[in-house]
């Protein structure tokens, strides 16, 4: 599924707007299609922040199709880390 998904981001007091368009995979998208998006939109966004060197970001407006807010689950999304197995 083909969805445009456009982000409003505060990057140290720098406020942005970024629009694109993006694969979401069908089945994942027809069992829930926010949190499908979101997590699309996450990723994003983390590239994003990569891009400018991992400086403080607020997220303050996601939406996907322009109609779909899902500001609130992408906040949500939190990276899995892996299970610390150290011997000490």
């Amino acid at each position: 599924m083909k969805v445009v998904i456009e982000t409003t981001v505060n990057t140290e007091g720098n406020r942005g707007s970024s629009r694109g368009e993006f694969f979401v995979g069908n089945r994942d998208f027809k069992e829930e299609p926010n949190f499908a998006v979101a997590v699309v939109a996450y990723e994003w966004i983390q590239q994003q922040k990569r891009e400018t060197g991992q400086r403080e970001t607020i997220i303050e407006k996601v939406t996907w199709n322009e109609v779909n807010d899902i500001t609130d689950i992408v906040k949500e999304i939190q990276p899995l880390l892996p299970e610390d197995n150290l011997p000490f």
